[in-house]
């Protein structure tokens, strides 16, 4: 055999492996990724923390719309309990393995996500008050209480500084316990049914105690127990570990091609029936049905199906929250969900008499905070103390 011929033949193996190569990488790259991120459920986080603006901000008039319709928009507080079903879920699907779990990154990376931004807002908050203000002990203890977030634990200091914080008292409590609650999960699934019970029971038992001690409202009512504390609302959050459970399992695969759609619904059902039970109160959910609507039903009937659809339907809903407009107002809507009630928001309210444009500059400035501070912020503090 002549060199030629050699070097004729070697050629075609070469090629011949380089088109194997390629076949390889690509039928590869072709495998769907297992991804750890849903960009349709970050553009969730926008839609609801705009139905807590248009409830603080309702632009309508029970004279112009009629009551029935007035007290359905006074229900959208529900963009709360989206947000604690929505915790539930993420934080479940991330760091309910335990085998993987490192409390420290798991620590630092909550406190990165949360921290930073509300301490600048908080702090520039208070100085705000101090300027307007003599300074004083008490305001000086208040700040104390809202930079540890203690001040969701006391009736009489849950909306000081940035009104909406109180609520990030009921996360902190969740991502501290969270690893607890992953360890005895794992064990046995009937914990999701013991905890809770526990956890309602403690609450009871502090009020119990505690309405008989003028604290500063420390667990005074069980209005404020059921409301406005994780001991309360405990169940949103185990509704959405529940679906991170089972989703990770993928143990069915339903033929009910309409979860999103029956999710919707759902969720427009529990707050029709959460406003018949407004009577004389502001809201529904301060009736005893209007809680257990709010807290049981609204997750478990509404709100987890319309999550569920999210994560396995192609809807055009699913591709508009996941398109990178709203991913980017969803990564935003945390900035946003605590200045549209805060000294910003009045600053700028008093030069935007309409709602509308108050909302678009809020969420302007809630993309620049966003974008320049919260953002690198996170990335710097994980990169420091957990790379």
């Amino acid at each position: 055999m002549d060199k030629s011929s050699k070097k004729s033949k070697r050629r075609d193996r070469n090629e011949k492996a380089i088109i194997r190569g390629r076949d390889e990488k690509t039928s590869v790259a072709e495998k769907p990724a297992k991804s750890n991120y849903f960009g349709a459920l970050t553009g969730v986080r926008a839609i609801a923390a705009y139905m807590v603006f248009l409830l603080h901000y309702n632009p309508f008039s029970p004279t112009v719309i009629g009551k029935p319709l007035y007290d359905f928009t006074r229900e959208l507080h529900i963009g709360v309990t989206i947000f604690f079903v929505l915790s539930g879920f993420l934080i479940a699907y991330h760091y309910s393995d335990l085998k993987e779990f490192r409390f420290k990154k798991y620590l630092v990376n909550r406190i990165a996500r949360i921290y930073p931004v509300y301490f600048i807002l908080t702090t520039f908050t208070f100085l705000v008050f101090i300027q307007n203000n003599a300074i004083s002990g008490t305001l000086i203890n208040v700040y104390l209480l809202n930079i540890t977030f203690l001040r969701g634990f006391f009736d009489d200091f849950k909306f000081t500084g940035i009104a909406p914080g109180w609520s990030l008292t009921i996360e902190e409590t969740f991502y501290f316990s969270a690893p607890l609650f992953f360890l005895l999960l794992n064990r046995s699934r009937y914990y999701f049914i013991i905890l809770p019970l526990l956890l309602v029971s403690l609450g009871v038992g502090l009020v119990v105690v505690f309405s008989q001690v003028d604290f500063y409202g420390f667990f005074k009512t069980y209005e404020f127990m059921f409301r406005y504390t994780f001991l309360g609302r405990c169940s949103e959050f185990f509704i959405g570990i529940g679906l991170a459970f089972f989703f990770k399992q993928k143990a069915w695969q339903p033929k009910f091609n309409y979860f999103t759609y029956a999710g919707i619904l759902g969720i427009i059902i529990c707050m029709y029936f959460i406003s018949l039970y407004k009577g004389n109160f502001d809201y529904g959910i301060r009736h005893p049905v209007g809680k257990v609507l709010n807290t049981l039903v609204l997750p478990i009937f509404g709100i987890v199906p319309f999550f569920y659809g999210l994560l396995t339907e192609k809807t055009w809903i699913s591709s508009l929250l996941g398109s990178k407009l709203f991913v980017f107002l969803g990564k935003s809507s945390y900035v946003f969900y605590l200045i549209h009630m805060s000294v910003i928001s009045v600053f700028l309210h008093q030069y935007s008499p309409s709602i509308l444009l108050l909302f678009l500059e809020l969420n302007l400035v809630a993309m620049l905070i966003f974008k320049f501070i919260e953002e690198p912020l996170n990335l710097f503090i994980r990169k420091k103390l957990a790379p």
